[in-house]
């Protein structure tokens, strides 16, 4: 077989960056990247299209979407906040561990930190590794939950694979307290692993093909997007006027002569 000439290794070379770039900018789908971002990522020969729909090209509900789900879900932020980011993720994916690490810290201290916006996070498992992470931050007292979230994102390489490493996870999640023995059999629970399914399963009715994939009041955002895009997204969330309050039930007026009999008795 021949070897490549300097064009052969450069076309090699360029294929390679242009796949590393897709990952960084994309999320994660099935371990592969796919992109679905707002309008300001142009990464890729100027695409400007605006982010994808849910399936059916149906608007999501934003009140509908807040709801709780089948495991109930866990927030940081005041719930009173104007903006609402929903968060799906997967514990497997690259994209979500640099989120977590560069861009949530900086939202939190912008928005969440200063009542403007709350944070709901739901699992988006893509395969069994990120099945069984899911899981595992699932047996943690809820006041752990996002810090454990933050380890295992953090720590990716210490507990997946083709397989999760459990051991390696349950030492990431051992600070909150847990036993081993409650935390193997937390992963055995046929309820929760249902559960979960349950939770994707409604991700996927609102269009969740990747992840990480936001909706901030109801507006979709997918892929790996950097601080300056999602601030641009929840400042314009911010800037839209809080609806109306429903108007008070007003109590029937009596007739003129119900007021007349009422007054001779």
């Amino acid at each position: 077989m021949r070897g490549l000439g300097g064009r052969g290794a450069f076309s090699m070379a360029g294929v390679a960056a242009a796949s590393f770039a897709m990952l960084m900018l994309g999320g994660c789908a099935g371990g592969l990247p796919d992109v679905h971002s707002i309008t300001s990522l142009n990464a890729f020969g100027g695409d400007t299209k605006p982010a994808e729909k849910p399936k059916g090209n149906q608007p999501v509900n934003a009140a509908e979407l807040i709801q709780p789900g089948a495991l109930g879900d866990l927030a940081i932020g005041k719930s009173n906040a104007p903006v609402t980011i929903v968060q799906y993720v997967s514990f497997n994916c690259a994209s979500c561990t640099g989120f977590q690490t560069d861009t949530l810290p900086k939202i939190k201290k912008t928005y969440i930190d200063k009542g403007k916006a709350r944070l709901i996070l739901r699992e988006f498992p893509d395969d069994a590794p990120s099945m069984t992470a899911a899981l595992a931050v699932r047996c943690v007292p809820a006041k752990d939950y996002f810090k454990a979230v933050d380890k295992l994102l953090a720590h990716q390489k210490d507990w997946a694979g083709p397989d999760a490493k459990k051991d390696a996870l349950y030492n990431l999640v051992k600070f909150t307290g847990l036993k081993h023995d409650k935390f193997d059999a937390c992963l055995a629970n046929q309820t929760t692993n249902e559960a979960l399914v349950l939770v994707k399963d409604r991700g996927k009715s609102y269009g969740v093909t990747v992840s990480p994939t936001f909706f901030v009041n109801g507006k979709k955002v997918a892929g790996a997007v950097s601080f300056e895009e999602m601030q641009g997204v929840i400042e314009a969330a911010l800037a839209v006027p809080p609806a109306p309050p429903a108007p008070a039930a007003q109590t029937p007026q009596a007739k003129p002569q119900q007021q007349a009999a009422a007054k001779a008795t």
